[in-house]
């Protein structure tokens, strides 16, 4: 085979060299990579989840209006979210602890949970005040709810917020039906749902009634209007906030129903539970933002017994409040949810655990880039040169006349190659060395070959 005909100049030895260097480059990228990898499952939390399931309440009751509220507010930022009806508080609470339910989080009634649901779940902030009614029939003015021993008494169907408060002040009262002694034993508790009690009141079936439910309520204002029945006014009431924390003081003020008529017509003190957002504790945190911004456009304009800007608020929870709720209150929106869209926001959220190994990775192979840019463009000068040498060796042991054409046939093919070779100015230099060394060697070869012709 004629040598200008050869594939390539570059020696054998010289090729693997290239294909060991380029097995170390992958070698070190598959590294980085598969830490990056690791960095991700090990340290940066899963993406938020699609879908949400809110539980709420009775299809006719506050708490599934307003979850219908939140499932509108998340929509927006492209989460599908059912509102799943429930009997209420205890029943949102059950489902919340139930692995299987699905529900992620629960509008709660505070004073409600007990120590095991308070292990599994956490608040995200309390929502507005739900007025505690006591409504008691007689002529003799009552003020306190020890008072009611030896009367009917409805506090709310079993598993209902309702329920669940009047027991528990009850009870601190001695006239839970565990408690009862002789003083008492004519107090009957009766679980009727809220409309029959309040229908019971009106007509003399029952003496007293507990509820729990905003002034707006239909059997509240039937029951305000109604002369036959008085409103309890508490006035331990600061008593009860200090030993249940999750109750607040709040006051009807004279007039407030009814200003033409004076209804109330004196100031009356009641207590207050919350309703709470409640969340499970494994819930994701990116969400918790968005929640609570839904929380403040739907509650924070308040109402007559709420003050503008008063909630969401992390007080009167009977839940901890998780940390991403906590570090809201104090600092609002986190600052990527503000500047891009949810769903981008979360994404630079979690990937920024992974900018410290990211970096560190980093560095070295920027450090590594200039001498590895030298060691490239040099490269393509510098591998003739072993042609060079071999050709140079060659003559040391003697060639005859053919074989110095074939090593002046290489020595122009390798020339040609150089003359193509593209590399930056600054490495002109080497090129133009090459250049010289070869047409050094060429005089040699061809002074050579005339002292063998003449020789022969």
């Amino acid at each position: 085979m004629p040598p200008s005909s050869r594939p390539g100049v570059a020696p054998q030895r010289f090729r693997s060299q290239g294909r060991q260097a380029l097995a170390v480059w992958v070698w070190i990228l598959g590294s980085c990579l598969a830490a990056l990898v690791a960095t991700y499952v090990m340290f940066v939390e899963p993406p938020p989840p699609r879908r949400i399931v809110i539980a709420s309440g009775a299809q006719d009751g506050a708490y599934f209006h307003h979850a219908q509220q939140y499932a509108e507010e998340l929509r927006q930022h492209g989460l599908s979210v059912e509102v799943r009806e429930t009997a209420g508080s205890v029943e949102n609470l059950h489902l919340l602890r139930q692995e299987g339910s699905g529900v992620a989080i629960a509008i709660v009634q505070s004073g409600v949970a007990g120590p095991e649901e308070i292990q599994h779940c956490y608040a995200l902030g309390s929502l507005y005040r739900e007025p505690l009614w006591v409504f008691y029939r007689g002529d003799q003015r009552l003020e306190r709810l020890s008072q009611l021993a030896g009367k009917r008494i409805g506090v709310g169907p079993t598993g209902s917020g309702t329920h669940a408060i009047a027991m528990r002040l009850l009870g601190v009262n001695g006239l839970s039906e565990s408690r009862s002694s002789q003083a008492d034993a004519q107090t009957v508790l009766v679980r009727e749902n809220v409309a029959a009690a309040a229908k019971a009141l009106q007509n003399g079936e029952l003496d007293a009634a507990f509820f729990v439910a905003a002034l707006e309520a239909d059997y509240i204002q039937a029951l305000l209007n109604d002369r036959r029945v008085n409103l309890l006014n508490v006035n331990q009431h600061e008593a009860y906030h200090r030993r249940f924390r999750f109750l607040s003081p709040v006051t009807v003020p004279a007039g407030m129903v009814n200003l033409g008529q004076n209804i109330p017509g004196h100031d009356v003190a009641l207590l207050a539970p919350t309703a709470m957002l409640t969340v499970r504790k494994d819930f994701h945190p990116a969400l918790v933002p968005l929640l609570l911004i839904a929380a403040t456009r739907i509650h924070g304009k308040g109402d007559e017994l709420n003050d503008p800007g008063e909630f969401p608020s992390e007080s009167y929870c009977d839940f901890s409040v998780s940390e991403d709720a906590r570090r809201y209150y104090k600092s609002g929106q986190p600052v990527l949810q503000r500047l891009l869209p949810f769903w981008l926001a979360s994404l630079v959220d979690r990937a920024k655990v992974m900018l410290i190994p990211l970096v560190m990775l980093m560095m070295p192979l920027l450090r590594a880039a200039p001498p590895l840019m030298r060691w490239r463009t040099r490269r393509k000068i510098y591998r003739w040169y072993s042609d060079l040498r071999e050709i140079d060796q060659r003559l040391l042991t003697g060639v005859s006349g053919p074989e110095l054409d074939q090593e002046l046939a290489r020595l122009q093919d390798i020339e040609h190659q150089v003359a193509n070779v593209d590399v930056p100015l600054s490495y002109m230099e080497e090129c133009y060395h090459l250049r010289l060394h070869l047409g050094m060697l060429q005089q040699h070869l061809i002074e050579l070959r005339r002292g063998a012709s003449r020789v022969s």
